[in-house]
């Protein structure tokens, strides 16, 4: 088998905060091959966006200690550099962020917001790079795109201006994108469009896809494995079906359990996690989930349990695991 494009192992993201040491990702490994779409889901706090930001390295220069070992294509991330960590961004890997507000400067035209990589990183010319920005707007299905290269980004939609940082973000055709919640405060067609737009520009440039999302109807279809993450920590991962049909973690169950669903009845009461996620500066000696977990014994509350494996390449951490509901037939 060829080797992986992107190994993570034992990454741990800590922040010093007042209140005391918060381990935002917490002894994190995965691989993540060539052409292939891993999705990390989970709900807001546990992780996911540290961990993408980590893997970019892009943590915060103060406040914040990184261990463990992020390898992109034989590059090591965590401990490199600022100057070295340049050298990756645009080309090898870059990031869509969630808020296409916030990423984009308000007062720069994005033509010059997308060109402005392709001088600095490939070294083209203005007009090599006017022509290849309007080439990528295109190609992200922006229509009249030589007219929209002077608009501002006030000027756009917010799925026109989500459309806009996919251009930035696969200017310089890198090799892995990092996609963080990339529809949200999108209505369900313009997330269905951008959606769809990542998988047809996934296959088109060859390149791989970590999709961060709260989601897992996201993810349902448009990703080969899963990572379930809660308070930091990996708590399930295995291939799509694994995670839909055989998941043993009781978490992966509620997050699945409070999707809504289209096949229920309308005004049908919606499910929703019991409790809320823990205070990371305060985690006990059990598991996180323990607190919000109907199935939690003294054993749970005392003692963290470690990822067990279930199958090939499907792992969970739980010291009571469910029962799998196997696929629909």
């Amino acid at each position: 088998m060829s080797e992986p494009l992107l190994v993570v192992r034992d990454l741990c993201t800590t922040f010093a905060t007042p209140t005391g040491r918060l381990r935002a990702v917490d002894g994190v490994s995965f691989d993540l091959g060539a052409n292939e779409t891993l999705g990390i889901v989970g709900e807001s706090g546990s992780g996911k966006t540290v961990l993408s930001r980590t893997i970019m390295g892009l943590q915060p220069r103060t406040n914040v200690e990184v261990s463990g070992s992020v390898r992109l294509g034989g590059f090591e991330v965590v401990g490199a550099s600022e100057t070295a960590k340049r050298s990756i961004w645009g080309t090898e890997v870059a990031m869509v962020f969630q808020d296409p507000m916030t990423s984009l400067n308000p007062v720069v035209r994005i033509g010059n917001q997308i060109t402005e990589s392709l001088r600095v990183r490939l070294g083209m010319s203005r007009a090599e790079a006017k022509a290849r920005a309007i080439e990528l707007l295109e190609l992200v299905g922006i229509p009249s795109a030589a007219e929209r290269f002077r608009a501002y980004p006030g000027q756009l939609s917010g799925g026109m201006r989500q459309r806009v940082v996919i251009a930035i973000a696969l200017s310089c055709s890198p090799s892995l994108l990092l996609a963080d919640e990339p529809t949200t405060g999108l209505d369900v067609t313009i997330q269905a469009q951008i959606l769809n737009l990542l998988d047809e520009l996934k296959q088109r440039l060859a390149m791989s896809v970590i999709l961060v999302t709260h989601d897992l109807g996201v993810v349902a279809t448009r990703t080969s494995r899963i990572v379930v993450m809660y308070a930091g920590r990996v708590v399930e991962t295995g291939t799509t079906r694994d995670v839909f049909y055989d998941h043993r973690m009781p978490y992966t169950r509620a997050l699945l359990e409070s999707s809504p669903k289209v096949s229920n009845p309308s005004h049908t009461r919606l499910a929703a996690i019991a409790g809320r996620p823990p205070n990371l500066t305060e985690l006990g000696a059990g598991c996180a989930f323990a607190p919000r977990c109907a199935y939690a014994s003294d054993r749970c509350r005392a003692e963290r349990p470690e990822l067990t494996a279930a199958g090939d390449g499907h792992t969970y951490a739980c010291w009571h695991p469910l029962a799998p509901r196997g696929a629909p037939s």
